[in-house]
């Protein structure tokens, strides 16, 4: 057998033994395709931010001289709240068009209605000129174009300026400037209230003469909604030194405020005066006796002329006690007796009876021309008493005239009036000293022209107090009273202190 048949044979003995296994052997899977990862989804958009809070609370420090005092702005939407360094608050709403101020220690408010049409000057008396001239007060405001981030705001460099002008005939012929160099940010869109709209026109007395009043015109540029956080101010007044103060932003912040914040509360009582706003007590309450104090009750005014007297004197009176820092309540009683009990009741130390016992016109006599006066004006006396209760003899009686000089004094708002503030004001509320200081001896008005809601909202609270405003000319009984009444006010006023 050849080798190569041999080797055939072999492979073919190999084949058929290897079948059975080969047979039984399993099929292979057929492979199946490779799996395909899933595409990856495109990522998504990162959710956009929040947006911030709809309000704004600004918190500021005021420094004039050694004096500071802080306050707070809050705004939102058509509304504006302006807390000061003591129970004092306001509330100005665009919404109402009015001014709020609230005493959160005694809760009552005082509503100050926004300045519609300008006043008049007062109508001199018949056969008289009236004295006085125009005053215009101009703002300016610059822009440097300077800019830096504050508060996470952009804040912009203004620089304001606050002039004053005014015609050979005006009663106050004192220069004023105001400058102001400061920072403001604008405010968001969501807040559309910027406190009350400053005055363009108004009337004001001149307080060393009564019958001389000046119209003082503001000119300013268009409303902006910058707003201040942080400014030098130098107001320059007459010959005086110059005042420098500062301003300065402690806290800016987007806030979610309670709307409740910015309205009246339903148990807040409402007050007609700013002298009722600043008192320690409600209205109608005697408050607390403090130690070492006198109190005065005051009797109902009585008038025994058969002359018309329809104003409430007794009311004017008490204010303008309060006004002066004295301690009084108004007794309701009117004999003696009821009157005795009812001081000794309310801790009253005196009691101040008043009658109206003469009202006269002064004629066309010679003694009414040498006075300076008319047949319009009016004369009244007052008699009055200062008893303690039970006392068998008055510590004080006399007579007070209100002569025929045509006084031009407030009934019903009583104002002993000086630059700035009352005396009791600024007894109780240090913060009033230190925007005064401020201002110098600027008029309110000026200090009003700025763009701070804090100052703005001071000075005119300071404004309402003191009382710059014409009175119309007292040919009336009821002026003639008060003109008496204001000169009995200073004797007892004055009797007072030598005995406290």
């Amino acid at each position: 057998m050849s080798r190569s048949v041999a080797i055939a044979t072999c492979s073919l003995c190999l084949v058929v033994a290897l079948a059975p296994a080969l047979a039984q052997a399993p099929k292979q899977a057929p492979k199946k395709p490779p799996v395909k990862p899933p595409a990856k989804a495109a990522p998504r958009p990162e959710p956009p931010p929040p947006p911030p809070p709809p309000d704004l609370v600004v918190a500021s420090r005021y420094v004039a001289g050694e004096t500071t005092t802080n306050g707070t702005v809050l705004m939102q939407g058509a509304r504006q709240r302006v807390s000061y360094e003591s129970g004092l608050a306001s509330i100005y709403q665009c919404d109402a068009h009015r001014n709020v101020q609230l005493n959160t220690d005694t809760r009552v408010y005082l509503v100050m209605p926004e300045a519609s049409a300008a006043p008049e000057a007062p109508a001199p008396p018949p056969g008289a000129k009236h004295k006085g001239g125009r005053v215009t007060n101009t703002t300016t405001v610059v822009d440097t174009g300077e800019k830096k981030e504050m508060f996470g705001f952009s804040a912009r460099r203004l620089k304001t300026t606050v002039t004053r002008e005014f015609t050979p005939d005006a009663c106050d012929k004192r220069s004023e400037k105001v400058e102001i160099d400061g920072w403001y940010i604008d405010l968001p869109d969501t807040i559309s209230c910027m406190g009350a709209p400053p005055i363009e026109r108004e009337i004001r007395v001149d307080p060393k003469d009564a019958s001389c009043s000046d119209t003082v015109t503001y000119v300013r540029p268009a409303a902006s909604k910058a707003y201040p956080i942080g400014y030098t101010m130098t107001v320059t007044s007459g010959t005086e030194a110059p005042a420098t103060s500062t301003m300065t932003a402690t806290d800016v912040k987007r806030v979610k405020a309670d709307p409740a914040q910015l309205d009246v509360p339903a148990d807040y009582l409402e007050v007609s005066s700013a002298v009722q706003l600043t008192l320690d007590h409600r209205p109608g309450e005697d408050g607390t006796k403090k130690p070492g104090t006198i109190r005065v009750g005051i009797a109902p005014v009585a008038n025994k002329t058969g002359q018309p007297v329809t104003a409430d004197l007794s009311q004017a009176l008490l204010e303008s006690f309060q006004e002066a820092g004295t301690d009084v309540v108004l007794l309701k009683g009117s004999k003696p007796a009821e009157l005795a009990e009812e001081a000794k009741a309310r801790s009253c130390d005196f009691i101040l009876t008043n009658t109206i016992s003469e009202m006269k016109r002064p004629g066309k006599g010679m003694l009414g021309k040498i006075a300076g006066s008319n047949a319009e004006a009016l004369s009244a006396t007052i008699d009055y008493q200062l008893v303690a209760p039970g006392a068998a003899k008055p510590a004080m009686i006399a007579s007070a005239h209100s002569g025929t000089s045509m006084l031009q004094t407030a009934v019903g708002a009583a104002k002993r009036v000086s630059q700035f503030m009352t005396p009791m004001m600024a007894a109780r509320y240090g913060y009033m000293r230190a925007f005064g200081a401020m201002g110098g001896s600027a008029p309110p008005g000026m200090l009003q022209q700025t763009q701070d809601p804090m100052l703005s909202s001071v000075f005119s609270l300071i404004d309402r107090a003191t009382g710059t405003k014409p009175e119309p000319v007292l040919t009336t009984e009821n002026g003639a009273a008060a003109a008496a009444l204001q000169k009995e006010l200073d004797a007892v006023v004055a009797e007072l202190k030598k005995r406290g």
